[in-house]
């Protein structure tokens, strides 16, 4: 190992050739490569430079830097050789930059000592590399000779400085101190030699100190602005942020255990209540078959009586049918014998008031008030045939049917047919007819008495007469538009109307709208067909 004082004159005499070497340096890489030049450097303490300028390296001198995958530390680490002697790593943010984007590394990429500079003290120098890249990839153009920007608070420098340690481009080196300047003195700045506390190299460094020329009392400032600018916690902050992050894991690991723990525990009693209840289950299941068995000899002895039970029973139907038969001939007899009854009774009045048989025509010598009588069991009669006649016909043509039946009570209109027809399929032609006929009659001959509308009520029943719709059906445009007709120039809704049935379906359902005109003293007919629209259905 050379003398210290020796190393201290080889220094102050490289520092001196320096200058001018690194110039003819420069130019030498600028005509050797067209492409982009990173810039790295290693650094190295007093001891570790004797030993290095002991090899003789100077400005100029070709180097070679090789990838080292499989290095335990960094797979991603750099070694660097001087005519094949190792000299040390790169830093490990520009190995990591080198080692993905520079395909070169992988078999031996070709660099540069492009300076030497020592400090001030003379206690450590870096030996400044470039390497000519030929095609950089735009990552590296982006990032420059650095990696992403990474900045600490260097503890090696004593308590009265505060001395930060830079990893970043040269750009933003300098617009940190711009930005310190505003709040800070920044008494020293440029290059780093030194390693920090974790062994990690860092391009620049520069210290701060305050308005009293020392050095600020608190961190947190310098790194809250720091930060504010450029969005990175220093390393420090980021180790501690990982040591709480991880205690916190570790807390949540053991809650964690804990928990896991009690869910073991109940698991194992979980385990012994199913081994019990299965338990019990192997015992029920063996009363059961016990069950099972004197339930199947009960079900044969409960067979034979329901068979018993069954022929009495089909005994009594019999005999029920038999007095069924007997009655239906009693009440034949009955009806016939009232026939003759009456038809007797009314001969012997009839014979009372001929001459000589001692009576006249009546209780005032007239005929008997029996005026309309007659006239209401033959419409009676007639309603009953007509009913059983219409059992079988169209909606269209049981109107048609009623119209000519009672030919000044009805007024249908255009759209009355056409809904009849659609409803073709509707099979309650009795009960359609019977509405007809009671509309054309009853409720007719009770309007022209002078009876408000609800006399509908008497003459159909509640459930199925209904002088107006639910407000939300006469507010809702659509179902409006369905209950609107054309009658005499002018659309009138029709909330009248007579139901029958309430299933989706136009075989049992249907809807028969209608208004009573005073003036012309008719039922106006606007619908015969199916259920019409209703909101929400």
């Amino acid at each position: 190992m050379a003398p210290k004082g020796t190393l201290f004159r080889s220094l102050q005499d490289l520092e001196a050739a320096g200058s001018a070497e690194r110039r003819v340096a420069r130019q030498r890489r600028q005509q050797e490569s067209s492409g982009e030049i990173l810039q790295t450097f290693l650094a190295y303490r007093l001891a570790d430079a004797a030993e290095k300028m002991a090899l003789g390296i100077a400005i100029g001198d070709p180097l070679t830097l090789r990838h080292e995958p499989t290095n335990e530390w960094d797979p991603n680490a750099v070694k660097v050789f001087w005519k094949d002697q190792e000299i040390g790593y790169l830093p490990k943010g520009m190995a990591a930059l080198v080692a993905a984007e520079v395909p070169e590394a992988a078999t031996g990429l070709e660099a540069v000592v492009s300076g030497l500079a020592t400090t001030a003290l003379r206690d450590a120098f870096r030996l400044q590399i470039s390497i000519p890249i030929e095609k950089p990839s735009r990552r590296l153009k982006d990032l420059g000779v650095t990696g992403d920007f990474a900045w600490d608070f260097d503890r090696t420098s004593g308590p009265d400085k505060m001395r930060l340690v830079i990893n970043a481009t040269e750009t933003a080196f300098r617009e940190l101190q711009e930005l310190l300047r505003v709040s800070y003195d920044v008494s020293k700045c440029g290059y780093s030699y030194y390693p920090t506390q974790d062994g990690r190299h860092y391009p620049w460094y520069l210290s701060l100190t305050d308005a009293s020329g020392r050095a600020p009392a608190d961190e947190a400032p310098v790194e809250q602005l720091i930060r504010s600018q450029f969005g990175v916690p220093s390393e420090t902050t980021r180790r501690r942020e990982r040591q709480q992050r991880l205690e916190e894991l570790e807390e949540k690991q053991e809650e964690i255990s804990q928990r896991l723990q009690v869910i073991r525990a109940d698991e194992a009693r979980l385990r012994r209540e199913l081994e019990a209840s299965q338990k019990q289950l192997q015992e029920r299941k063996g009363k059961t078959k016990d069950q099972k068995a004197k339930a199947k000899e009960k079900a044969r002895g409960l067979k034979l009586e329901l068979s018993i039970a069954r022929q009495e029973l089909e005994l009594a139907l019999n005999e029920n049918a038999r007095l069924a038969l007997d009655r239906q001939e009693l009440e034949t007899t009955l009806a016939a014998q009232e026939e003759d009854l009456r038809y007797f009774h009314e001969l012997s009045e009839s014979m009372g008031s001929f001459p000589g048989s001692g009576a006249g025509y009546g209780p005032a010598g007239g005929a008997p008030d029996r005026a309309g009588a007659p006239d209401a069991e033959t419409s009676e009669r007639l309603l009953s045939a007509l009913r059983t006649t219409t059992a079988d016909l169209k909606p269209r043509q049981i109107l048609d049917l009623a119209t000519k039946i009672c030919p000044d009570s009805f007024v249908v209109l255009e759209s009355a047919w056409k809904s009849a027809d659609d409803a073709a399929g509707f099979e309650k032609g009795e009960q359609l007819f019977e509405l007809l006929w009671r509309l054309g009659t009853r409720y007719r001959e009770a309007r022209l008495a002078g009876q408000p509308d609800v006399a509908g009520i008497q003459v159909f029943g509640a459930s199925t007469f209904a002088s107006r719709e639910s407000s939300t059906i006469e507010n809702n445009p659509t179902a409006r538009r369905a209950r609107t007709f054309l009658y005499k120039g002018q659309e009138l809704p029709m909330w009248q109307h007579l139901k029958i049935g309430v299933k989706d379906s136009i075989n049992h359902t249907l809807r028969l709208h209608f208004h009573w005109d005073p003036e012309a003293g008719q039922v106006v007919i606007g619908h015969c067909g199916k259920h019409l629209p209703v909101p929400g259905h």
